[in-house]
């Protein structure tokens, strides 16, 4: 990865918590549930309390995460029943959590499958949740993951367009996914238009990039239910768990563990420069 093509910032917003995350990307397949699995850890390394939410059919995060995570589905009985699909009705558990983060004290994160992306944001603009980021004082960090790929390219500056126009009082990052190839590099060879605006983007917003693991690692860890932090601890007993687990010879079990180790250090960092707050147990 080239660091001069992207300038690394920090930004002052959630010095404290609780914040909501809102994790999205209008399109499957770019990295969400990765992302969303290296922030449980951050939270829980922190010791944070988070509540989690999935807009998204196949249930990936509840399946990878081990931990709960309440569901944002359309309900199964609603065509039988005649019933209009109401949007604010299907994020309001989530809104409800979101608006009670003063109380409550717990953060929020959500994942919102691709093709729910226009559904989540006639949500939320029937609700105005961004008049209550402004009237609660909540912090909302909305995270546009992208892929490298001209389509990837494209899909980001729409949802970004989206939450620019919805979300306006939310701080907004870019992840960057380099599992597939370089996104800076790669949208070199796009036309001019979506080369600018992407271009554009990690310019105006702070980007965490979230660096390639070795395919075959990457491709154990996606079959794995288990949190990076748990793979990492499946050194302490000489990797005798990582073997068992992945049924893999020991020198797999034993690379799978030190790639996840090195690829979650770094994306714990850039958490950490994003959401400063969670360095805080660490530091003690």
């Amino acid at each position: 990865m080239n660091d001069q093509n992207i300038e690394k910032k920090n930004i002052s917003f959630a010095e404290s918590g609780p914040v909501s995350v809102i994790l999205s990307s209008d399109e499957g397949a770019a990295g969400k549930t990765t992302t969303a699995l290296q922030l449980v850890t951050a939270f829980a390394l922190a010791e944070q309390p988070l509540d989690l939410f999935q807009m998204d059919s196949k249930r990936k995060l509840a399946m990878k995460s081990g931990v709960t995570v309440a569901s944002l589905l359309v309900p199964e009985h609603r065509e039988s029943h005649g019933e209009d699909l109401v949007p604010s009705d299907l994020i309001a558990p989530w809104y409800r959590a979101v608006t009670d983060m003063p109380q409550s004290k717990r953060s929020v994160l959500l994942e919102v499958g691709g093709a729910l992306a226009p559904l989540f944001h006639a949500g939320i603009t029937d609700l105005d949740l961004d008049e209550d980021i402004t009237s609660l004082g909540l912090q909302v960090l909305a995270l546009v993951v992208c892929k490298a790929g001209e389509d990837s390219a494209s899909q980001m500056i729409r949802e970004l367009k989206r939450i620019e126009r919805n979300l306006p009082n939310a701080t907004t990052v870019v992840v960057l996914n380099y599992y597939a190839g370089d996104p800076i590099e790669a949208i070199r060879y796009v036309d001019g238009d979506t080369r600018k605006a992407f271009l554009g983007a990690t310019k105006r917003y702070p980007v965490i990039k979230m660096p390639r693991v070795r395919p075959r690692s990457m491709a154990i860890f996606e079959r794995l239910q288990a949190l990076p932090s748990t793979v990492v601890s499946w050194h302490v007993d000489n990797y005798a768990e990582a073997i068992r687990r992945t049924g893999r010879p020991r020198d797999e079990a034993k690379i799978l563990v030190k790639d996840i180790a090195e690829w979650s250090g770094i994306m714990q960092d850039e958490i950490v420069r994003i959401l400063p707050f969670l360095s805080g147990a660490r530091d003690g």
